[in-house]
């Protein structure tokens, strides 16, 4: 079977698409290596994530043809149909860019996935209706529509008004090196290397007014142990240094504030090992979600935002806090409670066995196959 997969931000941006489509190519490739999947793609360019992609031996990455001017157009248009049939491709998958308008009245199987129905990462208003309104003509002809939670299946049924019938949930799954083992001395290797404190929470990610990182920083200034200092990984903007420090003044916690830049790829697991919990001061993004799965699968504890979304991810392996008074409280409780610590981490574990990558490509083959079987036996 050949898998057409659409998506350009898959390879060439870093942001939720991007990263919901390397793990979903990595479990399909892993997991069922005899299919071929092709990635099309308008921007001929060169980057590591490309490269990681060229290493899989059932993956390839398609550009049109370089006599093609408006590349935008192919992408959106007919030329990527043309293509897809050029190819073989039996099914072809979109996300969040919406499909190509050339699909619109075939019979070809196509599959759409909204990693956020509403598009509220976009930047600007017009931006955001723009993308609806594109995702709403995909969710009328694509013959399955994916959301990646219960919560978002809601929001795409009401939202676009589609057929709770052709809405099917698949859940990402974590990062397959959150497995990896660390040899006991390299804890003290990479507490020296990034100059790490001896008790800490870390927070990943971005440092942005949306981020909420402001509710982090008040929930370590209220911990019972005064000791415990907070971590932020991420590199610095203008909302850290305007902002997000000098409330680390006001609060009288910058002796127990520290900014790491970049962690290596290969170490980020032992960090997060090493980190009294991990905090997630905000779920209402596919990004967030996956950090709970991730870091409870490297073994850490976490402590998140309470959120609808955040609950169906976390399960009961995860701290839920409204307030930073409530998770203050909540986590000096754990911490200072071994049993309960250890059985917060039991549930933890137990909960990313929902979230593995065969898990995810079994789902999604299951939904290739079942549209390739709907148009054979619309044909007959």
């Amino acid at each position: 079977m050949v898998v057409g997969y659409g998506g350009r931000n898959i390879i060439m941006q870093n942001n939720d698409t991007s990263y919901y489509g390397r793990i979903l190519i990595k479990a399909l490739a892993t997991y069922y290596p005899d299919n071929y999947y092709i990635l099309y793609s308008p921007q001929n360019q060169s980057n590591k994530r490309l490269t990681a992609i060229f290493n899989e031996e059932s993956v390839r990455v398609k550009f049109p043809r370089n006599h093609i001017h408006n590349k935008e157009r192919w992408y959106t248009g007919n030329g990527i149909v043309r293509s897809a049939k050029a190819h073989g491709v039996n099914t072809f998958h979109g996300i969040d860019d919406g499909l190509a308008s050339g699909f619109n009245g075939s019979n070809f199987p196509t599959v759409f996935t909204m990693t956020d129905p509403l598009y509220r990462c976009q930047n600007g208003w017009i931006q955001r209706m723009l993308m609806q309104r594109r995702a709403r003509k995909a969710c009328k002809f694509a013959k399955r529509v994916i959301a990646l939670s219960e919560v978002d299946r809601q929001v795409i049924i009401d939202h676009y008004h589609v057929n709770p019938d052709n809405v099917d949930v698949v859940y990402p799954c974590f990062y397959d090196g959150c497995d990896d083992a660390v040899p006991e001395n390299m804890y003290d290797i990479l507490r020296e290397k990034y100059h790490l404190p001896e008790r800490f929470v870390l927070y990943k990610g971005r440092f942005e007014k949306e981020d909420n990182i402001t509710e982090a920083m008040k929930l370590i200034h209220e911990l019972r142990n005064r000791n415990i200092s907070i971590v932020l990984l991420g590199y610095r903007t203008d909302h850290f240094d305007n902002v997000i420090k000098e409330q680390a003044h006001d609060l009288h916690i910058f002796h127990r504030f520290k900014q790491v830049d970049k962690v290596h790829h290969a170490d980020l697991t032992a960090v997060c090992r090493m980190a009294k919990a991990v905090i997630i001061p905000n779920t209402d993004r596919m990004r967030d979600l996956c950090k709970i799965i991730n870091a409870q699968r490297s073994g850490a504890l976490v402590i998140c935002k309470d959120s609808a979304k955040a609950r169906e991810f976390g399960g009961d392996g995860a701290i839920y806090f409204d307030n930073h008074e409530d998770g203050a409280d909540k986590l000096s409780d754990v911490l200072e409670n071994e049993a309960l610590k250890a059985d917060l981490m039991a549930k933890s574990r137990a909960n990313t066995e929902r979230f593995t990558g065969q898990i995810l490509a079994d789902n999604m083959i299951h939904i290739y196959r079942s549209v390739l079987t709907h148009r054979r036996l619309f044909q007959e």
